[in-house]
């Protein structure tokens, strides 16, 4: 991964040192983790079910988001999808579409990083 990838996601709110920490500093495998990501339903999941007003659907996509993300360091984009995960835990809908495009546009920021590693 190059430097100038890198300082994009650092931009973007990745925990780049966080993530290789918990892979033994195997960047290697952290660039196709991220390459996997790339195939990851659950954004477009959440997105789908929220507009279809399928909350547990939605529920059960933004968890696992949020754990994927959380795993490779993707901050910005678990800290966004936090919020969504507690809303919909609770039952508690207000303001959820404005949620979602907070975490549109952090989950867009990244994946233009994560484009560039091929």
């Amino acid at each position: 991964m190059n430097q100038e990838i890198k300082d994009q996601m650092r931009a973007a709110g990745v925990n780049i040192e966080g993530a290789l920490e918990r892979l033994m500093n195997n960047e290697k495998l952290y660039e196709r983790l991220l390459g996997k990501f790339k195939a990851d339903t659950n954004y477009q999941g959440l997105r789908d079910a929220i507009e279809e007003e399928r909350y547990e659907d939605a529920f059960n996509c933004a968890h696992a988001l949020k754990g994927v993300a959380g795993n490779l360091g993707l901050d910005s984009l678990m800290n966004a999808d936090v919020v969504i995960v507690e809303k919909l835990r609770s039952n508690s809908y207000d303001g959820l579409k404005d949620d979602v495009k907070v975490l549109t546009e952090t989950y867009n920021k990244i994946m233009e990083a994560v484009d560039k590693l091929g």
